[in-house]
């Protein structure tokens, strides 16, 4: 079966194999492509933002990969949240993905999004 969600451009498809080496019923496919659709909203709003909002938006977007992470029966854990590819981040991209699932990232302080708080 092919799970797909459309938000204007943007599409998401499910991986069948992970569906079904998770145990992942109807309902929880289901609040999975809510919470993609979710997510593809913010990084919409994220994009037309005012600049003082960002960091609220990226606290929100974190909020989504947890409960992505729960829908997915995966453990909760910030290290495999790319939140460098966030509309509008300036933390630097390719640290990070070399750095992805080591919990050891780089975070811009003048970045408007994560800056301020930093992440995990």
């Amino acid at each position: 079966m092919n799970y797909t969600i459309t938000f204007e451009k943007e599409v998401v498809v499910l991986n069948n194999d992970l569906i079904k080496k998770q145990g992942i019923d109807e309902e929880a496919i289901a609040e999975i492509l809510g919470l993609h659709a979710k997510k593809l909203a913010l990084f919409k709003g994220m994009s037309e933002a005012e600049e003082f909002s960002l960091s609220a938006y990226g606290r929100e977007i974190r909020n989504v990969e947890y409960a992505l992470q729960r829908a997915w029966n995966f453990s909760q854990n910030a290290a495999y949240h790319r939140f460098w590819l966030v509309p509008r981040c300036t933390c630097p991209q390719m640290d990070n993905e070399d750095s992805y699932g080591a919990a050891l990232y780089y975070i811009n302080k003048k970045c408007p999004v994560h800056g301020e708080e930093g992440y995990a």
